[in-house]
């Protein structure tokens, strides 16, 4: 091993060199010395992605195919700078760029994409896009996922990590539950991170770790098992995100079902570039069936059937599919959860049988005063804005609306 390496003098000059780029966060092609793309490939993406082509796996076969045969797709573009990115096909690229033209996110795909087949006239044909560029600000987030695109496309620097604070009481609001807004927000955490090593998901770290669940539980039944391909390829790309999460792994197990594959329509190119086979997946019929947060509300499935009872209960909202009738005016149990109405001044809290199990008192009014004890034991809290309250594991017995 050392003759080799003494033989070899060329690889000790390469190496500062080497320290230099990855220090950098340059990333490289597998097939050259050039820097790869910036924007969503990954070199370790790219090269699954080429290994997928290959192998001929199923995923490829319905992305060459929609390539070749659906020349009016609605993501022409985007499908056609991607298939150049894995193959090289210069006629493919050079395609790409026309559909690009104007269109702020695309544009900077295709020029990171395709950079060697795009002239200096039409890169700055690509960076006009004029009056398109207020397109998508009318979103929460689209607008700033173009924006920053575009100035790490073109700019001579990559741009600062946008400040999303202001935008994400929207987003634990139910933004999230617009897929289509939603995957420009994963575009835009993969990207920043990638290029500046800065996490947008430190501006609410705990609510990014359970939104995989809350994605799964706030899904109406049908959409849980017939998604529209945005919700299929925004859950793909959170797993992508932060694949070792906990909540990642249930979400991963359901998006990579055979039943959700996209096999065809305007998701398949999406559906190759997130889906990664490799990642840690567990099944998410073994999740917990609820998930609460007083900022977002309570979202709760009976069971992972088409006919099982969901209910949603945000601020001044209650949805259900498939309950029964009386369902509100009774005790009901989602799992290790009990929901108990709040029908009387008082309620008799449960003793929890088990460390995982919880309570939640609803139809109280927002802001309203419960007490449980008396005298100097005596406790109080507010319900919050969804008229929620979720006593502690160590509360049991009697519990009064203030007053009474």
């Amino acid at each position: 091993m050392e003759g080799a390496w003494n033989n070899n003098g060329v690889l000790r000059k390469l190496l500062p060199v080497a320290i230099l780029l990855l220090a950098q966060g340059v990333c490289l092609n597998a097939d050259d010395a050039t820097p790869g793309p910036r924007l969503l490939l990954s070199a370790q993406r790219l090269r699954r992605l080429k290994r997928d082509r290959e192998r001929k796996t199923s995923r490829w076969v319905a992305f060459e195919n929609r390539v070749m045969t659906v020349p009016d797709s609605p993501e022409r573009g985007f499908e056609l700078a991607l298939y150049y990115a894995i193959t090289g096909d210069e006629a493919k690229g050079r395609e790409a760029v026309g559909w690009a033209v104007g269109h702020m996110r695309l544009s900077a795909l295709v020029l990171d994409w395709c950079a060697p087949v795009v002239s200096a006239e039409q890169k700055k044909r690509l960076s006009e896009v004029g009056a398109t560029m207020g397109i998508g600000r009318q979103r929460v987030f689209a607008g700033e996922r173009d924006a920053w695109f575009h100035q790490l496309a073109f700019g001579d620097s990559v741009p600062a990590a946008p400040d999303l604070s202001a935008k994400m009481g929207d987003l634990v609001r139910g933004a999230y539950r617009d897929s289509d807004d939603f995957y420009a927000l994963c575009e835009l955490i993969y990207a920043v991170r990638a290029n500046t090593r800065v996490d947008l998901r430190q501006a609410d770290a705990h609510f990014f770790s359970v939104l995989p669940e809350l994605l799964l539980l706030s899904a109406r039944p049908g959409e849980l098992n017939k998604p529209d391909w945005r919700m299929h390829v925004a859950a793909l790309a959170l797993v992508a995100i932060d694949p070792n999460l906990p909540s990642s792994q249930f979400l991963q197990s359901w998006a990579l079902e055979d039943s959700q594959t996209l096999r065809e329509g305007p998701g398949v190119a999406y559906e190759l570039l997130w889906a990664d086979p490799y990642l840690p997946g567990v099944g998410y019929q073994n999740m917990e069936p609820s998930v609460y947060d007083e900022r977002t509300g309570l979202f709760a499935r009976a069971g992972w059937e088409p006919n099982s009872c969901w209910i949603a209960i945000s601020a001044g909202e209650v949805e259900q599919e498939n309950c029964p009738a009386n369902w509100q005016a009774e005790t009901v149990t989602f799992g290790h959860l009990t929901l108990i109405p709040m029908t009387d001044r008082c309620i008799e809290i449960p003793h929890a049988a088990n460390r995982n199990d919880s309570v939640i008192v609803w139809k109280l009014k927002p802001g309203e005063t419960i007490t449980h004890g008396k005298g100097k034991e005596a406790r109080t809290w507010e319900a919050d804005g969804a008229g929620l309250w979720r006593p502690g594991a160590n509360i049991e017995g009697k519990a009064c609306i203030a007053g009474h």
